[in-house]
């Protein structure tokens, strides 16, 4: 009996050799043991959504307006790290998705103006990951093109109607993160929340008598309303990402995924989305990895949209994408960084965005000042939020009164300069101070670098935006 043991054991011990795998792992186990070291990846993206409409936020800065009622973002938050400065370089959904998505800026990658399509040669996350064993899903908003620049599997529909139980096709979404552990994922999961006609969630959460208002805006009872309905579809996103964790938890995979929540750009309030002020390219952005990032931290590290892919083909993979212009900031959340970039930067086309005319706009943010300009200030400043009927009337009981701020919307001078720390809502313009002469020759020079590198002519990149259109729309037929 011993003899026949000793040979039964003999046989399987050779018999493993043969295989190439150990006694007693099934070709499954072993196909996870390979996967095991790659997390999967989740990242929540918003849409038309301020920096500072997030309850996580309001304890960081005590100048921003404390409406928003998110637990589930500020849950995420507490289990990760919360990036006070992260920015997009482009206040418009399809130049932001596409500069995250290839980790290239707007006008390199092609897409610098709405619609706009990416050059032929552009990769993505989708090809990115691909490389490294990923399933690469996309569920709910597109805005992107060309198809074979992101092929991502298309894992749940838009839709921005107030019937369903998420805007990006949670059932899909769930499939597609149970479908097989034992290749890791990468899933985009772009909400159309709470971008306009603001049709969902619950406005008594937000009595409009009660909100708090930040100081770019003025404060009338036609205003208040309209920011009680975009409240309440910050609330009915934050209910879509307790969704999606919720998933995580229930499929015991919570652990072993990064998980990611970003705001995309401004609302589409003035002196958001399609400006260069913060209000329009600054974004939430909190990021969670159990274990491998501390939790419940901030910093105030200044990062991009176009760092994002390279630092997550990082942390996945210990490998970088060759000629993106994103840097990872890898090392700023293991802690052995406390900063990531001096300076960030911004480009606004508006010749092609509904009701838009030629005005394009340039900026560069450095840690404590910020210049823009505006290369056609003869212009004024026009889109589909100046052509609507509620904004004229603001603007005309503006004139009523000794208050400017819509005024200044309008019409802008050819530079603007603001202390990013003394006037964080960018109220007071002090280009014309000479004290800051030094601050303003040293931040044109970085402005007209980054041009330069970006291949960037400015006017004549603006007036050539409809030869990028990747559809026909009523910017560009």
């Amino acid at each position: 009996m011993m003899f026949k043991k000793a040979l039964n054991i003999t046989s399987l011990i050779l018999l493993a050799l043969i295989s190439g795998s150990s006694p007693g792992v099934s070709g499954t186990e072993s196909a996870e043991a390979k996967t095991a070291s790659k997390p999967n990846i989740v990242l929540v993206l918003a849409d038309d959504m301020s920096w500072f409409d997030v309850g996580a936020y309001h304890r960081q800065f005590d100048y921003v307006p404390n409406n928003a009622i998110t637990p589930n973002i500020d849950r995420v938050a507490s289990e990760g790290m919360l990036f006070t400065r992260s920015f997009t370089a482009t206040a418009m959904c399809a130049p932001t998705r596409m500069q995250l998505y290839t980790g290239l800026y707007p006008v390199r990658n092609g897409a610098y103006g709405n619609h706009t399509r990416v050059y032929d040669n552009v990769k993505s996350a989708a090809h990115y990951f691909r490389e490294h064993g990923y399933r690469v899903g996309l569920s709910g908003k597109g805005h992107i093109f060309p198809r074979k620049a992101f092929p991502f599997e298309r894992s749940g529909k838009e839709n921005k109607g107030n019937k369903e139980e998420s805007t990006f096709g949670i059932k899909q979404t769930r499939k597609f993160m149970a479908r097989n552990n034992n290749q890791p994922f990468f899933l985009l999961i772009a909400s159309a929340n709470p971008h306009e006609p603001w049709n969902r969630g619950s406005t008594s959460l937000y009595p409009p008598n009660k909100l708090k208002l930040p100081a770019f805006l003025n404060d009338t009872p036609s205003l208040r309303h309209r920011l009680s309905k975009y409240l309440a579809e910050v609330s009915d996103l934050d209910r879509e990402v307790g969704l999606v964790d919720d998933e995580l938890d229930k499929l015991g995979i919570k652990n072993d995924t990064i998980f990611i929540f970003t705001s995309e750009q401004g609302n589409s309030l003035p002196f958001g989305k399609w400006t260069n002020y913060d209000a329009g390219l600054r974004n939430a952005f909190i990021i969670r990895w159990p274990n491998k990032i501390k939790a419940n931290v901030s910093t105030d590290a200044m990062i991009e949209y176009v760092d994002i892919i390279p630092t997550l083909t990082d942390l996945a993979t210990n490998s970088i994408p060759d000629k993106l212009d994103g840097e990872s900031f890898k090392a700023v959340l293991q802690g052995q960084a406390t900063e990531h970039k001096t300076h960030v930067f911004g480009v606004q086309t508006s010749l092609n965005i509904h009701y838009g005319a030629p005005y394009p706009i340039r900026s560069v943010r450095g840690e404590q000042f910020k210049l823009i300009h505006n290369l056609i200030p003869d212009n004024n400043f026009s889109n589909i939020l100046t052509y609507n009927h509620w904004f004229k009337e603001e603007l005309a009981e503006e004139k009523k009164t000794t208050n400017d701020n819509y005024a200044r919307y309008v019409k802008r001078p050819e530079f603007e300069l603001y202390d990013m720390v003394k006037d964080p809502f960018e109220q007071n313009n002090i280009i014309n101070e000479p004290k800051y002469s030094h601050q303003v020759t040293a931040l044109k020079k970085e402005l007209v670098k980054w041009m330069e590198q970006q291949g960037d002519i400015g006017i004549g990149t603006e007036m050539t935006v409809c030869d990028r259109k990747g559809f026909n729309h009523r910017g560009c037929n």
